[in-house]
């Protein structure tokens, strides 16, 4: 028999401005605007489009977007509302943006002033 391991990874809550002030999403999981849940991806991906519901997904939920069937993916394209149709397009509008780390540039130096020449300062003769 083969045992399947499931990321929890996805967290849902209730929008600020769902209609609905707590849902049960399973018998035993109750969520509302500030308490969450973690649910599957595939559940997630399935619901996109509701209005109610607040997804938030993490860079590790990448493999399991990435491994979801075609008509999963087909699904979940459509959920988003967006124009996109492959399962890299659908991670890519699903998942955080990833940082660019820029490396700063080395600062040149800047020139020494050149020193100006003296010139003798006048005097008043009282």
């Amino acid at each position: 028999m083969e045992t399947f391991e499931v990321a929890w990874l996805v967290t849902v809550r209730l929008t600020d401005n769902s209609k609905i002030g707590r849902l049960n999403i399973t018998p035993k999981q109750e969520i509302t605007r500030k308490e969450e849940a973690t649910v599957s991806v595939k559940w997630a991906v399935l619901r996109l489009s509701d209005p109610n519901y607040f997804f938030s997904f993490s860079e590790e939920d990448r493999e399991e977007l990435l491994g979801l069937n075609e008509k999963l993916v087909l699904m979940g394209c459509k959920e988003t509302g967006k124009d996109i149709s492959t399962v890299k397009e659908l991670a890519d509008e699903l998942l955080p943006k990833k940082e660019v780390i820029r490396k700063k540039p080395t600062p040149k130096p800047k020139p020494k002033p050149k020193p100006k020449a003296k010139t003798p300062s006048k005097t008043k003769k009282e």
